[in-house]
């Protein structure tokens, strides 16, 4: 049997009466942080999350390549589908709908990471990730959560979850993907995603990336964006309390 690095799962039954919404997760890639969305995007959405394994390795053109496979297999003549896709999933859901640009009704970008290329200390982070000494990893992962999210904002559980999800990456494979990030060409992507409507959204206060200046910058570049800012949010927005996805879209 062939065994993929990607996989889907649902969190809820199916239901093929309504839009298709596909979930690009970010770094963790388990796809199990939307949890906090779910109920109010399953009355308006049949939800399907990408899931990336904790030790996977595969270029960017395997991954877009595996990820049109999944979702051929839920597509219907005439069905609606949305792509949203969270700091690293925001450049990996752009790809993937540059590939299938004509069936996309609308492309949701949460403080996407290709921002990085642009710093240069963070994309040299892989460097810094692959001479880690294994027993300090989850030290780093645990240092890095308070950039990812305020305190108040989070409650502890939800805090956990987050560093649960960074743990189930191995080290090797959290470096592989900031490698991605920082080979990502957001211009070569651009003209492919031109003519899709596309909701950006930032949290104003994300202190791990520009992600308010870089939604400025892409909606200058498509036509078809809109801009949704959060002004006390941070950048893991989508476990924050009281932000609602449902109610942005």
């Amino acid at each position: 049997m062939q065994l993929y690095p990607l996989s889907f799962f649902q969190p809820r039954p199916a239901q093929p009466h309504l839009p298709l919404f596909v979930f690009f997760p970010g770094m963790d890639g388990t796809g199990q942080l939307l949890y906090k969305q779910i109920d109010r995007l399953a009355a308006r959405f049949d939800i399907r999350c990408l899931a990336i394994a904790g030790n996977d390795l595969t270029n960017w053109a395997g991954l877009v390549d595996r990820s049109l496979q999944l979702i051929a297999t839920e597509l219907t003549e005439g069905r609606d589908i949305y792509f949203c896709g969270e700091s690293f999933g925001a450049c990996f859901a752009m790809q993937v709908a540059g590939q299938m640009s004509a069936k996309i009704c609308k492309l949701v970008l949460i403080n996407p990471a290709s921002s990085l290329v642009r710093l240069p200390w963070l994309a040299g982070g892989s460097s810094v990730v692959r001479l880690l000494p294994d027993a300090l990893y989850p030290l780093s992962a645990r240092i890095l959560v308070n950039f990812l999210i305020d305190a108040d904002r989070v409650a502890a559980p939800d805090r956990q979850s987050l560093l649960d999800a960074m743990l189930s990456v191995q080290p090797r494979s959290a470096a592989w993907r900031l490698d991605l990030l920082r080979h990502f060409q957001i211009h070569a992507v651009l003209p492919k995603i031109i003519n899709i409507p596309v909701l950006l959204i930032a949290g104003e206060l994300d202190r791990l990336l520009p992600s308010l200046p870089e939604v400025r910058i892409l909606q200058q570049l498509l036509p078809k964006s809109k801009t949704t800012l959060l002004p006390n949010s941070g950048h893991a927005c989508l476990l924050e309390k009281d932000i609602y996805l449902a109610d942005l879209l």
